[in-house]
């Protein structure tokens, strides 16, 4: 499950991080792997990690050649926003969970807010991955409102 998050700076990647962590146990107990993207340098890596507790890889690809490659293979289309600080761009917000065989689920912000609950696509994976019916019928997006709200309080 690799969400991708804009950078340290951004309370609702900070947020989205948390909610990561705390799925982390039990990602990894169905047999998953977790890892974050980010275009951000990698000096400010331990920022994100001391706000949010993330301690889980991170793959920094301030390029955005990742991006660039699941765009190209019809995977996701993240997208990159120009961004003063990524000589790059600076890669959107986005979730990829998937088996070796297929895409689970996918999403990608086009440049917004709203995000997807990462508690609530993960019980609709493993529910497919179990073979089972989704659990959530829809898979709201989460508003900043909301996404502040998780940031502070949990």
């Amino acid at each position: 499950m690799p969400p991708v998050y804009r950078g340290h700076w951004c309370p609702f990647c900070q947020a989205y991080l948390k909610q990561l962590q705390s799925l982390t146990k039990s990602i990894t107990a169905a047999g998953g792997y977790v890892l974050t993207v980010t275009a951000e340098s990698e000096s400010e890596l331990h920022k994100i990690r001391e706000t949010t507790g993330y301690d889980g890889e991170t793959i920094v690809d301030t390029e955005n050649l990742l991006a660039t490659e699941l765009r190209r293979r019809g995977i996701i289309d993240v997208a990159v926003s120009e961004k003063t600080g990524y000589p790059n761009g600076m890669a959107q917000p986005a979730v990829l969970v998937g088996t070796k065989a297929k895409v689970v689920y996918k999403w990608a912000i086009k440049p917004s807010v709203d995000r997807p609950s990462l508690k609530e696509v993960w019980e609709n994976a493993e529910a497919e991955m179990q073979g089972k019916k989704p659990v959530h019928t829809e898979i709201p997006l989460l508003s900043f409102v909301q996404g502040l709200k998780q940031k502070l309080f949990g």
